[in-house]
């Protein structure tokens, strides 16, 4: 029996699957008392032994990302366990937990196994000397609820005997290579050899003149043409193609000078001549499962399909159907052979606009927009609140902007060799990075503000329309006077998610008759059972 498959056959740093077994999975407990499972949970008599130094403290915030277009917001937390007994000093030193999934539960603090008098369950005497009974102590695993899933970061094992667990959630899984597939270098549509191991190109929903990937001459069946990639798979349609800003001629057999020949399938196009300057197509982009070209449309087609590959449920279902509606507009997104993580990739999307994708408590990413307007989903009234506070505007809303631009059809291959038969206005369309911005003045802020400043996004609209609907969306929220109020309460806790739209009610700041307001950031400390919110307020209809 050999313990090794033959050199070459296995991939390196890579266990073969028959290697792996669950019997090599640890998973390690720890709580802040002992806490013992019940008999008859699905995990039975099982120890949770008290290694915590201390409350658990997680938090979320997406504040910074108001008005300055957008983000990936991280939720965090640094949890310190006791490791007199060394139990995580390999974790710590090799690596071992890091990208490791964890998940935290609040149980009540009830005796594990109190002692049973009678049959009918324990008798409890109260101050008042009413004698109560309990049928089952209520300490069981199934009551106490998973409060946050994420993943470990790293685990940091220190000399006094004490280790920090670094967690974040679903969204660290996004800081990885967006494009897995890349050229072989073998010809064809594996791309030469100078292609070798770059990635392959990426194009999602409705793009302007993007610079394709030349392929050199290809047999596709029509002979030996000009093949250019714009995506690593099927497309919807190359809608048009240029040479040096000049218009082929779309034609559905073997293609002459001047005209192209689509291979949406296989996400390629192939010219009739080779051509003498820059190649240019505006594309509509990957359509395996079907064609997506809305915000909410190209952000899980990158997150599903590209970068991490989240399956559907790890996307809050809820959450991506109301952003499908909330962030209207047709929107395209490009990449060449160059890399770039999934998360930077992300968070240009979000930038266009201003939306936040963040990890949400259960596990599963979520995609919201600071100017949603619905109805509130939670209530917080006078008595539920602990402290309450205002806060300043982000700086990039001080003063507030009189105007917001949205720029639209983005340009994404300004060709600097055009041909001289494109007439002026497409010659200037061709050489600009975009067209706009779409902009939407408040004369409400020009009059009471005195220094006059304009808010601007590189918006990936695919028309003027729609990035004016977005740019009018903002003034109306500019216009409103928004306000930040941090509130501190002790509901709903393990509950309230960034984006969730909610209500207030205090009796100072202008908040008597309550105001609406989206959360665009919480702090949480599970054993002190406070929880902390930052809500941005919206327009009162």
């Amino acid at each position: 029996m050999t313990g090794f498959a033959a050199p070459g056959a296995v991939a390196p740093a890579v266990l073969p699957d028959t290697w792996i077994t669950p019997q090599g999975i640890a998973v390690f407990r720890a709580a802040n008392a002992g806490w013992t499972s019940e008999p008859y949970d699905d995990l039975p008599n099982m120890l949770w032994p008290a290694r915590m130094l201390g409350d658990v403290e997680l938090s979320q915030s997406a504040v910074d990302a108001i008005g300055v277009g957008g983000r990936v917001a991280l939720s965090v937390g640094d949890i310190s366990l006791w490791n007199g007994d060394a139990a995580l000093s390999t974790a710590s030193r090799y690596g071992t937990a890091d990208g490791r999934a964890i998940a935290i539960r609040v149980a009540d603090a009830v005796p594990s196994r109190p002692v049973l008098l009678g049959a009918d369950g324990a008798v409890l005497l109260g101050d008042d000397g009413f004698s109560l009974t309990a049928q089952h102590p209520e300490s069981s695993l199934a009551d106490a609820p998973v409060v946050w899933r994420g993943m470990i970061r790293t685990v940091t094992a220190a000399a006094s005997q004490a280790a920090t667990v670094s967690v974040v959630d679903v969204a660290e899984r996004l800081a990885t290579p967006l494009q897995a597939s890349r050229y072989g270098g073998t010809g064809g549509l594996d791309g030469a050899l100078a292609l070798k191991d770059q990635p392959k190109p990426v194009c999602l929903g409705q793009v302007f003149n993007a610079e394709p990937v030349a392929l050199g001459n290809v047999d596709l069946g029509d002979g030996a043409l000009p093949t250019y990639q714009t995506n690593w798979r099927a497309v919807a349609a190359h809608d048009a193609v240029r040479i040096r800003g000049v218009a082929q001629t779309a034609v559905a057999s073997t293609p002459a000078v001047g005209q192209y020949r689509d291979w949406p399938a296989l996400g390629v196009f192939q010219l009739g001549s080779t051509p003498d300057g820059t190649v240019t197509a505006d594309v509509r982009g990957d359509a395996v499962g079907g064609y997506a070209n809305s915000i909410a449309g190209i952000l899980r087609r990158l997150v599903t399909s590209l970068g991490p590959q989240l399956s559907a449920d790890e996307l809050h279902a809820e959450a991506w159907s109301f952003a499908e509606g909330d962030l209207p507009g047709i929107a395209g997104w490009y990449r060449g052979t160059s890399d770039i993580t999934a998360s930077d990739a992300a968070e240009q999307i979000v930038a266009s606009c201003g939306a936040v994708l963040a990890g949400g408590r259960g596990g599963q990413l979520r995609l919201f927009d600071p100017l949603a307007d619905d109805l509130p989903q939670f209530d917080i009234p006078m008595p539920w609140i602990i402290d309450l506070r205002p806060l300043s505007l982000p700086a990039t809303l001080r003063p507030l902007p009189r105007a917001v631009g949205v720029e639209w059809q983005r340009n994404w291959k300004p060709v600097p060799d055009l041909a001289g038969s494109v007439d002026g206005a497409e010659r200037q369309r061709l050489a600009g990075n975009a067209s706009g911005p779409a902009r939407a003045e408040s004369a409400l802020v020009t009059a009471r503000v005195a220094q006059q400043r304009d808010m601007r996004f590189a918006g990936l609209y695919a028309t003027e329309a729609d990035a004016l609907a977005r740019a009018e969306k903002w003034r109306r929220w500019i216009e409103a006077g928004p306000r930040l109020f941090e509130i501190q309460t002790d509901r709903y806790l393990g509950q309230i998610e960034c984006g969730d739209i909610g209500r207030v009610t205090y009796p100072a700041y202008g908040l008597a008759a309550g105001a609406r307001g989206v959360v665009v950031a919480w702090r949480e400390a599970l054993a002190g059972r406070r929880l902390t919110l930052t809500i941005a307020t919206l327009p009162e209809s």
